[in-house]
């Protein structure tokens, strides 16, 4: 991942969440399994970016 410092400072509470919540809620949730957030254009955070999808899955298929 690359970007500026102030936009990682302002989003990481989403990356924690993702980090944090991610592998406990997928064994509790087979029929849905990852767990994810956005951040999205209209945040004022991600510049010129449209959004950004951080996802944590259990598995990744090939």
């Amino acid at each position: 991942m690359t970007g500026s410092t102030k936009v990682f400072k302002e989003t990481a509470r989403h990356f924690h969440d993702v980090a944090h919540n991610g592998p406990g809620y997928v064994p509790v949730h087979p029929s849905h399994p990852h767990f994810c957030t956005e951040l999205h254009s209209n945040d004022g955070i991600l510049g010129d970016a449209r959004e950004i999808h951080i996802e944590y899955c259990d598995q990744w298929a090939s």
